[in-house]
């Protein structure tokens, strides 16, 4: 009982359940559903190892960015395996997750990846969202009300 009472008194709590769990266990990354503009991207990976929100420059044709909100960037990132790779663009743009607005600021680069766009730390940290791959989803607050998004 008290656990049920502190749970109903606290407020800007983030959890997880034994319901959220996948019974079968698995070992998949962590990907989401955004949309911008008119475009729903999928396969989003939410990584917290990484420093960088990325985008994909063949991505850019599939969102229909105008090419004027593009800074140029002098900016050089490492990959996984710590080879250098140019970051072409920075961008902010403007991602939907569960009918929520979010400010993003996307490095652009000349890069095929296994998803369509990569947020990391930098957006993680910026909503205060907590990741779970074990759970397959990702919470945060938005005033006052907990929201949950699940992997795709």
């Amino acid at each position: 009982m008290e656990h049920l009472v502190g749970r109903i008194q606290a407020t800007n709590y983030l959890y997880f359940t034994k319901d959220e769990l996948d019974a079968r266990g698995h070992n998949k990354p962590l990907y989401i559903i955004v949309r911008c503009q008119d475009c729903t991207i999928g396969k989003v990976l939410v990584d917290n190892s990484s420093t960088l929100n990325v985008l994909p420059k063949y991505m850019l044709d599939e969102i229909l960015i105008d090419p004027t909100r593009m800074l140029p960037s002098t900016m050089t990132a490492r990959a996984y395996d710590g080879s250098p790779r140019q970051v072409v663009r920075t961008i902010e743009i403007e991602l939907f997750i569960n009918q929520q607005a979010f400010l993003v600021t996307l490095q652009v680069m000349d890069i095929h990846l296994s998803y369509n766009m990569l947020l990391g730390r930098p957006w993680i940290h910026a909503t205060s969202a907590v990741t779970s791959s074990l759970h397959q989803c990702l919470k945060y607050i938005v005033n006052g009300t907990l929201v949950t998004v699940k992997a795709e």
